[in-house]
């Protein structure tokens, strides 16, 4: 036997599709909102916080043991002298909360943004 979508599955279908791209544009606008910052963190020591701003080109070199390079409002872990990689496989890092780690080197990088919200308060 087969069945016909009717006029309310249309309907409903057409709900669906609507709701799922306004989440998708509020995500995409309030994504870009605040500034963003790059932290790169070594053995437990803030070594730099920079800006990031569609302007920022620089180069982090950790001793030769990591490079790091900031391009725009992006951070990555270019090159690192671990045997496993894990922190350049991580990619280009573009939201804040993301974070690229090598652990053989003790090397953090990771993206914050800078928001008047508070996250969580811990007594």
């Amino acid at each position: 036997m087969r069945s016909r979508l009717k006029w309310g599955d249309f309907v409903i279908i057409a709900a669906v599709l609507a709701l799922a791209t306004a989440l998708t544009a509020w995500l995409a606008w309030g994504a870009s909102d605040g500034q963003l910052y790059t932290e790169v963190w070594q053995d437990d020591v803030l070594v730099e916080r920079v800006l990031l701003t569609d302007d920022t080109n620089r180069t982090i070199d950790l001793d030769g043991h990591n490079v790091i390079v900031l391009a725009g409002r992006t951070a990555r872990v270019a090159s690192a002298d671990c045997h496993d990689q894990v922190c350049v496989r991580t990619g280009t890092l573009t939201h804040a909360g993301q974070v690229a780690v090598c652990l053989p080197n003790r090397v953090i990088l990771k993206l914050v943004g800078e928001t008047g919200e508070i996250d969580a308060i811990v007594s």
